[in-house]
């Protein structure tokens, strides 16, 4: 995600360096995108707020039976994974937790993991990232971390199972539209559990009109997230409304109508009129 005003450490890597952002945090660049891994509160911090905290995860995995099964979409450095992993590790009598990491190129991993020493949250978990790239799975007990590499899209489609809560983490649509639109969202959704099977939920950092709208084109409920970093806002979907902390309200639908970038990224001219219609009619069902 875009940061400004950095300090560059003096990192040598073709497509990545390490970086200190303006809150002090530190935090890996992409060259070539320009993009900064997380905000200017850093990884650790906004993937514990943005994922962790906000999705109750420690309270989930103390409640409930049978195993609990967490999407991270968009791996990276794996700060959103470690995270996951640590909150576990701090909850004494967790249900079995199984979680399916999707990434497409490894070369950020393995670059962060070179680095280990710039990041404080990596020291318990270099073995597992260690095993995770050399096999593609880590496990301990209670505990199944597997990797998908490759191409989300096509990925998700075979993925045998279904989650309850999805951290949506990829590259911002500037340099990765595909996955933000809504027959992305709709591959997910159908790999969600319905609210009969324990209900899913999804947290991702944007809290872009087009997106939002993607997610409910794409079958899902959509609400506020909390703020992060320097963002006010973040955003929740689930496969229940009854699941969401704040759904979109009529303040949000008012903006919503004067919007010049309110459609999804794959949305064709011809289907706008029927994608406002879809939108009210969600809006008047909230």
């Amino acid at each position: 995600m875009p940061g400004r005003s950095l300090l560059s450490a003096p990192v040598s890597h073709p497509l990545f360096e390490i970086v200190t952002t303006t809150a002090g945090a530190v935090s890996i660049r992409n060259k070539i995108v320009n993009e900064i891994m997380h905000n200017p509160v850093g990884p650790w911090v906004e993937a514990n707020a943005l994922y962790i905290h906000q999705s109750r995860l420690a309270e989930r995995l103390a409640e409930g039976e049978g195993e609990f099964v967490i999407f991270d979409v968009g791996l990276g450095a794996a700060a959103n994974a470690i995270a996951a992993l640590s909150c576990a590790r701090s909850v004494p009598h967790h249900r079995p937790l199984r979680m399916v990491s999707f990434e497409r190129e490894m070369e950020l991993l393995r670059f962060a993991l070179d680095n280990a020493e710039a990041f404080a949250h990596f020291g318990p978990f270099q073995q597992a990232l260690s095993a995770l790239l050399e096999t593609g799975r880590w496990s301990e007990p209670g505990i199944v971390w597997e990797l998908r590499e490759g191409d989300f899209l096509d990925l998700i489609d075979a993925e045998p199972h279904r989650a309850h809560l999805i951290f949506f983490d990829p590259y911002s649509p500037k340099v990765n539209q595909d996955m933000w639109t809504s027959a992305c969202f709709a591959k997910l959704r159908a790999k969600s559990r319905d609210l009969s099977e324990g209900g899913a939920d999804l947290y991702t950092y944007s809290q872009a009109t087009g997106i939002r709208v993607a997610l409910i084109k794409a079958g899902f409920d959509v609400g506020y997230g909390l703020p992060t970093g320097l963002k006010h806002q973040t955003t929740q979907a689930a496969t229940s409304r009854s699941l969401l902390r704040a759904p979109l309200d009529q303040p949000w639908l008012e903006r919503y109508r004067r919007s010049h970038l309110r459609y999804p990224y794959d949305c064709r001219a011809e289907d706008q009129a029927s994608v406002d219609a879809l939108v009210e009619a969600y809006m008047t069902r909230a």
